[in-house]
C-alpha cells in the first residue's frame, strides 16, 4: 500500500527542486505553466496535485533525466521516450500514429538529421472546428482531459512547456488541413501583432475553438479559410475572440487509409 503522504511529499519536493534548478520563483513557474501563483503554492504545500497535462509540461521544463519523474506521474512510459535523436522522435510519432503523414508549415527537413531532445506533447480531447461543423461539445481547456501523449523534436517547439495537440473537424481549411487532423499548438504565441498571416487557433467564449489563417487589415482582424467557399470571419473583438495559440504543424491521415 502506497503512503499517500509520502507520495505527496515526493512530488512537492520534486517541484521545489525544479524551482531551484531552474532558478524560478513560484510566480515565474506559474506564468510558464499558465496557472495562478496560488495553484503552484497549493502544489508545493501538498494540498493539490498537478494535472496530468501539467506534469507533462513540468517534464518538458525539467528535461531528461529529471523530467522522467514528472512524465511518469502523467502516466507516460518513459522507457519508450527517445533519448537524443530527432530521427527516433519522428519514428516514435509515426509509430504512435500509424498511417499518419507529417505535414508542417515550417521548413524543418534540415533539422531532422540533427540531435536534440524529444518533447512530450499532450493530446487533449479538444476540437478546433472548420465551418460549418462545430465541435460536438464545447470543451473548455480547464475541463479537458489528456487522451494520449505524442512526441516531437525539441527544435520544433519554441516554448516546449506550452505545446499541446488538439483535434480538428470541418472542411474550412481543406486542402491545407484536412478534417480529422491533429494540430500542434504553441499556446504561448498569442500576440496579434506578431501572428499576421500565421495559422492560429482562436477561442470564442461561446463557440469553442476555430482554426484558420490570421490576417490583420486596417481596422480589423480576420480569420481566413483555405477553402474558398467560406468567407473571412471578423475576430476583431478580442473580448469574444481570444488567440489560443499558433499552429506550428499538424498531422493528417493518409487518404489511402481512410475507409
Amino acid at each position: 500500500m502506497v503512503d499517500h503522504d509520502v507520495t505527496t511529499r515526493e512530488w512537492s519536493d520534486r517541484l521545489r527542486r525544479l524551482l531551484r534548478d531552474l532558478n524560478l520563483t513560484q510566480a515565474a513557474l506559474a506564468e510558464r505553466l499558465g496557472v495562478s501563483p496560488a495553484t503552484v503554492s497549493r502544489w508545493l504545500a501538498g494540498k493539490n496535485e498537478p494535472t496530468a497535462e501539467t506534469y507533462v509540461a513540468l517534464g518538458n521544463l525539467a528535461g531528461r533525466p529529471d523530467g522522467d519523474y514528472f512524465w511518469e506521474r502523467a502516466g507516460i512510459d518513459t522507457s519508450e521516450l527517445p533519448e537524443t535523436s530527432m530521427r527516433q522522435a519522428l519514428s516514435s510519432i509515426r509509430v504512435t500514429l500509424e498511417n499518419f503523414n507529417l505535414i508542417t508549415s515550417k521548413k524543418v527537413s534540415q533539422h531532422i538529421e540533427g540531435s536534440g531532445n524529444a518533447v512530450a506533447v499532450p493530446l487533449m480531447n479538444v476540437t478546433a472546428y472548420g465551418d460549418p461543423i462545430p465541435p460536438t461539445e464545447d470543451v473548455r481547456l480547464s475541463q479537458a482531459r489528456m487522451e494520449d501523449v505524442l512526441l516531437a523534436p525539441l527544435s520544433w517547439c519554441p516554448h516546449p512547456e506550452h505545446i499541446i495537440s488538439i483535434h480538428t473537424a470541418g472542411d474550412s481549411m481543406y486542402p491545407t488541413i484536412p478534417s480529422g487532423s491533429i494540430l500542434f499548438v504553441d499556446t504561448a504565441s498569442t500576440d496579434r501583432e506578431t501572428l499576421n498571416e500565421k495559422l492560429v487557433v482562436v477561442a470564442h467564449r461561446d463557440l469553442g475553438f476555430k482554426v484558420a489563417r490570421f490576417q490583420r487589415l486596417s481596422g480589423s482582424d480576420l480569420l481566413v479559410s483555405a477553402n474558398p467557399k467560406y468567407l473571412p470571419l471578423d475576430v476583431s473583438n478580442a473580448t469574444k475572440w481570444k488567440i489560443f495559440g499558433e499552429v506550428l504543424w499538424w498531422i493528417s491521415k493518409d487518404p489511402k487509409h481512410n475507409h
